[in-house]
């Protein structure tokens, strides 16, 4: 039959061949098989939908698979749930239109075909990361429809192949070195393109914190403790990406007196009494995007050449080579858990005295390069 304006081969499974009741002989499955082809050619249906239930006008679609999967992860963090349904709802429904049959989107009716024009007009705008994630969870929508017996199985056309699969070569969060630090400072300051105050604040917060972005914006004002002058956030955070057995173990962040600052200014603004940087608008978030802090370095003209994650190579870096502390100590404040397993599971020393330290000194340093708090 026709699939796409393509004549192709569609195997129809009709049953059992032998002599045992419910069973076929040759003759009954000829029978049958010309049936389904008088039917299919007549009512210009797939032939596997022959026997079922009003096919023609009730075919269940991408949009239906979509809404089921995600109802099936409900039990997900809310975060990774998030994520879900931006990148099938805002990205894979935004390429591929959401009545498509889930018979038409197996691979054999031109399916593979609609998923790799997706990705690519994904990759178009420079995300080949979230092109893939947006694949991999768009695969497992339809492995969830396989299991469900709304597909066939082997048709699933967002699945990884083999070339797809070969190792890639590791790319590095961009970053600059420490001589192209107080131009960035400079630009942060000047705010050419008059982008929000709390982004503003974000931004700066984390160059003394060095937090990934995720977990920066997600900052609660009940982790903050200006008395004893300490920062606690729980270890599920999302964005300091500890694993599943390490969830119960906090990361700590001294405040600075710069810090400080940052933070009432924050607080000044009252965008939310929850989140230290609450959101300033409606959006799909109670706080900052997690993608503010980025947008912003690249509207400064940093897109390409530093993101919020790549930053945190530059006090790693410069906290070795000029500050002259130690490694271990600037990677426990970037949230890393130290050593083999052995150490990882029993060594939850905190050096919580040398951190501070660290803390104080670089964040004086960046003030001195021209940060202005």
């Amino acid at each position: 039959m026709k699939v796409n304006g393509a004549t192709k081969q569609i195997p129809v499974r009709i049953g059992v061949w032998g002599t045992k009741p419910g069973q076929y002989s040759l003759r009954q499955a000829l029978t049958e098989w010309n049936e389904i082809k008088h039917w299919a050619k007549k009512e210009k249906q797939d032939p596997r939908l022959f026997g079922k239930d009003e096919p023609e006008t009730s075919p269940l679609t991408l949009r239906d698979a979509i809404d089921a999967f995600l109802r099936s992860k409900s039990h997900l963090k809310e975060h990774t749930l998030k994520n879900y349904e931006l990148q099938l709802r805002n990205q894979v429904l935004a390429a591929i239109d959401g009545t498509t049959s889930l018979v038409n989107m197996e691979w054999d009716n031109g399916g593979r075909q609609k998923v790799m024009n997706m990705k690519k007009q994904i990759e178009e705008r420079g995300s080949y990361d979230q092109a893939n994630r947006v694949q991999k969870v768009l695969s497992q929508c339809f492995d969830y429809a396989i299991d469900e017996g709304w597909m066939n199985r082997g048709q699933n056309p967002a699945v990884k192949q083999s070339k797809e699969q070969l190792p890639q070569q590791e790319r590095h969060h961009p970053t600059i070195p420490w001589a192209d630090v107080h131009e960035l400072l400079e630009r942060i300051n000047l705010n050419k393109y008059s982008s929000h105050t709390l982004v503003v604040l974000s931004v700066k917060f984390m160059l003394m914190t060095f937090l990934r972005a995720g977990a920066l914006v997600r900052l609660e004002w009940d982790w903050v403790d200006l008395r004893e002058k300490l920062i606690v956030m729980p270890g599920n955070t999302p964005g300091l990406k500890r694993s599943f057995k390490k969830q119960h173990l906090p990361h700590h962040v001294p405040i600075t007196p710069e810090m400080e600052l940052v933070l009432n200014a924050a607080k000044k603004l009252g965008f939310s009494k929850k989140y230290v940087f609450g959101a300033y608008r409606h959006g799909n978030y109670p706080h900052l995007n997690p993608e503010a802090p980025n947008q912003f370095l690249s509207n400064l003209g940093y897109k390409n050449v530093l993101t919020a994650h790549g930053w945190r190579s530059v006090p790693l870096t410069v906290g070795q080579e000029r500050l002259k502390v130690s490694h271990e100590i600037i990677q426990r404040q970037m949230g890393h858990l130290i050593g083999d397993k052995v150490r990882k599971a029993y060594d939850n020393a905190l050096m919580l005295e040398e951190r501070r330290e660290f803390l104080e000194r670089w964040s004086q340093l960046l003030v001195e390069e021209g940060l202005k708090v």
